[in-house]
């Protein structure tokens, strides 16, 4: 298997030992993010809210028991709980979905805020017997309708759409699988794809992965593969790719199927996905220890790497990813700033990862220039010039042009130097001592059919006009008549008839080694050089 590399482009943050606060005192059961927070619900019923840094907000008692799943909206401050409370009748489940509206608090004359409870729904009834829920998805459509499905282990989905806090609602059923045997058919995952006005639903089990198109009635379902995967081992990317996680590699399926996988190797614990990243807790059965790796798909390569204790939740908020672990320890993981990033692959002369990098993460073109020129730079001191000079030509527009002009006015560099000029001409960006100067290499390589094209090829009639000048209305320095070619142009300025000069065309007969100067001083810039 190919070996990827391992960099450290991301941090850890609070010196890598926080700690859920003291105030979570049951068993962490579940957990979710959203709006500057993090919700941790736990066995004993209770929902605490932790500020940046893992700091405790408040607290307060969501059901009698065990939270079982939550969900914080984005739309609106509204905190969704799953979980069991007291069972008034054996007719009636013990478990029941809530609403809490974090902006408004009950007066319970504590300095304590309590959310106010705006709605209970009970989950399971006549239509919809009781099953175990093994994964919980929401997803907000307009407010205030939403999308409720809940995955049980029977392989049924039921599904809950609306507006919940009015209770002005319909239900309705997805079947899966249907088989005695539920470890086979239980519901370890899902992920909601929204294409216009397109609403689809992945469902995953062990042994399957489907889709199902939620605007036909009944909806439709679509076998996409017959492998699926464990709970937690399933998560949607921004392209609204299924992944999911499997020993032997990691699967992304789009509407028509399995596309790409990558063959990672290892239990998948937890699957994420954070910014272009992909997100992977590796479990190691011989060690008992997880492994967090962060994959950069784009660049092959990863992007760090960390061994950890148990991990038993992974999120993301605060512009970082979050892993709390069984013993209630935490780390948050934050991306590292580009030039960081940048400086780290420079030092190790790895500029073609660093390009890849910068233009993978849509850094601004001035950024990209920057980069490339300093590939050019590792690649000129190696005396690499034609490589050298391919990266420079992708700086035109960012990088002065007598930056470059001056590290190739060496007479052997010459059609480096040409193919450079050419290129800011092309783009519209040469001054007239860059047009003076091309005309000269021109001159200099005998290269008179490239004149006469170069001439003619020039849309601006002003400009054309004005080299038509330069060479054929500008006055033989030794002659003093009007120049015809072939003609030898001197970065002194002064222009020959090639007769007029004989043999001698290396150097100026007016100025000798002042054309050197001259042409600096034109160019505003002090390199070596060791033309004429």
């Amino acid at each position: 298997m190919y070996q990827w590399r391992k960099f450290e482009f991301f941090e850890e943050k609070y010196a890598g030992k926080s700690l859920v606060p003291d105030e979570v005192a049951g068993k962490i059961e579940c957990c979710t993010s959203g709006r500057g927070k993090i919700a941790v619900g736990c066995e004993d019923g209770t929902v605490s809210l932790l500020d940046r840094g893992f700091k405790f907000s408040y607290g307060f008692q969501a059901h009698t028991s065990s939270v079982l799943f939550l969900q914080q909206l984005k739309q609106r401050n509204f905190l969704l709980t799953v979980g069991k409370d007291e069972q008034i009748s054996p007719q009636l489940s013990s478990v029941c979905l809530k609403v809490f509206d974090l902006d408004k608090t009950q007066p319970e004359g504590t300095s304590t805020p309590i959310p106010d409870c705006i709605q209970i729904l009970r989950i399971f009834t006549n239509q919809f017997p009781e099953a175990k829920i093994t994964s919980f998805l929401v997803l907000e459509e307009a407010p205030p309708i939403l999308l409720i499905a809940i995955g049980l282990d029977n392989g049924c989905i039921y599904c809950i759409q609306g507006d919940i806090a009015r209770e002005r609602i319909k239900r309705f059923m997805l079947q899966v699988e249907n088989r005695q045997d539920k470890t086979q058919c239980s519901i370890t995952g899902m992920g909601f794809r929204v294409d216009g006005k397109a609403f689809q639903l992945f469902a995953v089990t062990p042994s399957s992965v489907s889709l199902f198109n939620l605007q036909t009635q009944p909806a439709s379902r679509q076998t996409l593969d017959h492998i699926g995967c464990n709970v937690k081992s399933v998560t949607m990317n921004d392209r609204l790719e299924l992944i999911i996680g499997r020993p032997e590699a990691v699967y992304f399926y789009e509407v028509d199927g399995r596309g790409p996988c990558w063959a990672f190797e290892g239990e998948k614990k937890f699957l994420g996905w954070f910014r272009g990243y992909l997100l992977c807790v590796i479990a190691d059965q011989r060690s008992g220890t997880n492994t967090f790796n962060i994959y950069d798909l784009k660049n092959r390569l990863i992007a760090h790497s960390i061994v950890t204790k148990q991990v038993s939740h992974m999120l993301c908020e605060w512009g970082s990813i979050l892993l709390i672990m069984s013993d209630k320890s935490a780390l948050c993981i934050g991306e590292k700033d580009m030039e960081s990033k940048l400086d780290m692959l420079f030092k190790k002369n790895l500029y073609t990862v660093a390009i890849n990098l910068v233009q993978s993460q849509q850094a601004d073109t001035a950024a990209t220039a920057e980069v490339l020129r300093k590939y050019g730079d590792h690649l000129y001191t190696k005396q690499d010039f034609d490589e050298a000079m391919s990266q420079y030509i992708h700086t035109i527009g960012h990088l002065e042009p007598s930056y470059v002009i001056q590290k190739f006015l060496d007479a052997q560099r010459i059609h480096n130097l040409t193919n450079y000029l050419e290129k800011l001409h092309e783009k519209g960006l040469a001054s007239k001592d860059h047009t003076t100067l091309l005309l000269n290499c021109h001159t200099k390589l005998k290269d008179v059919d490239k004149l006469n094209v170069f001439i003619k090829s020039e849309d601006d009639e002003e400009e054309t006009s004005r080299m038509r000048k330069e060479i054929q209305l500008s006055k033989c320095t030794a002659c003093t008549f009007t120049l015809d070619l072939p003609v030898v142009h001197f970065m002194c300025m002064h222009s020959f008839h090639q007769r007029c000069l004989g043999d001698n065309e290396k150097e100026c007969p007016e100025c000798e080694y002042r054309s050197v100067l001259e042409m600096k001083r034109n160019l505003g810039t002090f390199g070596t050089e060791k033309w004429n």
